[in-house]
């Protein structure tokens, strides 16, 4: 009798550390993914940050003459030639 109880003891122990093998498995394939994922999302940043970085890069890199000057004047702080004629619309705001 006591070996039919330690049998079915045995059994019940394997059965348990199994199933919690198979949910531990499960569990980690699946935070596996997750850090997957994750790391393609990070490097997809670290791309786009490369790309900004050489495009400002460039920026520094052009020369600083005359033209480079009139085009920051032109873009950023909204300055013309004198014999230019600049028109305005209404579809600008």
């Amino acid at each position: 009798m006591k070996s039919i109880f330690r049998n079915m003891f045995v059994r019940v122990c394997m059965l348990a550390l199994l199933a919690a093998f198979i949910v531990m498995f499960v569990s980690l394939h699946l935070k596996q993914n997750d850090l997957i994922l994750k790391a393609e999302k990070l490097q997809a940043q670290i791309d786009e940050t490369k790309e900004t970085i050489n495009e400002l890069q460039a920026e520094i890199d052009r020369p600083f003459d005359n033209d480079y000057v009139a085009e920051i004047a032109r873009e950023r702080l909204g300055l013309r030639f004198p014999q230019e004629i600049v028109f305005y619309s209404g579809d600008d705001n």
